[in-house]
């Protein structure tokens, strides 16, 4: 006798994952259009047909924007990976059929702010031509996860190295923690700010890593005074767009703002009278080989940053470097 195995369809399609993917990720239904390249009325349309064939609501308004319900967070959370894991098959299937370029997942802890990456693809296909490198934005949030489960194969990483065994860590540079505000705020022309000067100001805070060990107070030691008008946001980019409306103070590294620096759109304070800075890492995994495609990246990824650019303020992670020779 056979016994036929029923297949379950499943109610939900792509696009509805990905739209509870990117709206986990920007808090916003405007953000999340953006991210999807779609208008809003089709992210809107998304999530009230996913609600209506499940039965189950998946959002909730906050102050912040939306958040998902707990039973949209264990959808997102699949929705994840397995947009990771398509996307990445994806990649690997192309580049094995477009010169036989080794495919590197790549991802970023804290910052979906890639204003350094034409420039370093361009320093990797001078130094490294066998290698292609994809983005993950699963390490935004979970850098040690994200090498874990295999969403990334490089992370960089700001704070200390952990004495994990499962990782290695390779520096890249350190680069200043700043205060920036709009050049109207009446503390631009403060030589620096601290805890004390900013504790009654609107403080956008924004999410630093969901993982532990890796928030700024961890980092660099409680505030000697209490901010009391703070307010979360869901991404750095939201604190950006309100800080250079004038509308309160955000803290950075600094490469992370470089192009609102460059342009005059925000202003820098080092943090108290002798500055604060992070360094920033590339972690891999240390089970992969040392002479392996991530390996070659992270590498290829310090030599890059630590090197001197035309104009040095191109540079990545805020280091500057005499030039060689």
């Amino acid at each position: 006798m056979k016994c036929f195995h029923h297949w379950m369809i499943p109610r939900l399609t792509l696009n509805h994952l990905s739209v509870l993917s990117a709206l986990a990720q920007t808090g916003s239904v405007t953000a999340s259009a953006s991210r999807l390249g779609v208008t809003q009325s089709a992210v809107s349309h998304r999530l009230r047909e996913a609600e209506r064939r499940l039965g189950v609501k998946l959002v909730q308004r906050t102050e912040a924007g939306v958040a998902l319900t707990p039973e949209a967070e264990r959808l997102r959370a699949l929705a994840d990976r397995f947009l990771d894991e398509l996307g990445r098959l994806e990649q690997e299937l192309e580049t094995e059929h477009s010169g036989g370029q080794t495919l590197v997942r790549l991802g970023q802890a804290t910052y979906s702010r890639y204003h350094w990456l034409p420039d370093f693809l361009s320093y990797l296909h001078a130094q490294e031509p066998s290698l292609s490198v994809d983005l993950s934005g699963r390490a935004a949030t979970r850098p040690f996860a994200a090498l874990v489960d295999g969403s990334v194969d490089v992370s960089t990483v700001y704070g200390r190295p952990s004495t994990a065994p499962r990782f290695r860590w390779r520096k890249l540079a350190t680069d200043p923690l700043v205060v920036v505000v709009a050049p109207s705020h009446r503390l631009a022309d403060a030589p620096y700010l601290d805890s004390g000067m900013i504790g009654d100001e609107r403080y956008y805070t924004y999410p630093l890593s969901a993982e532990p060990g890796f928030e700024w107070e961890t980092l660099t030691g409680a505030p000697s005074t209490p901010f009391r008008r703070l307010t979360p946001m869901p991404t750095p980019e939201a604190v950006i767009d309100l800080v250079r409306a004038g509308f309160g103070i955000g803290i950075f590294s600094r490469w992370a703002v470089r192009p609102e620096l460059a342009s005059g759109a925000l202003v820098e304070k080092p943090m108290g009278p002798e500055g604060l800075a992070l360094d920033w890492w590339a972690v891999t995994r240390a089970a992969d080989p040392e002479d392996g495609p991530a390996e070659r990246l992270a590498l290829a990824l310090a030599r890059w940053s630590q090197r001197s650019a035309e104009g040095l303020s191109t540079l990545a992670f805020g280091r500057e470097e005499a030039p060689d020779g």
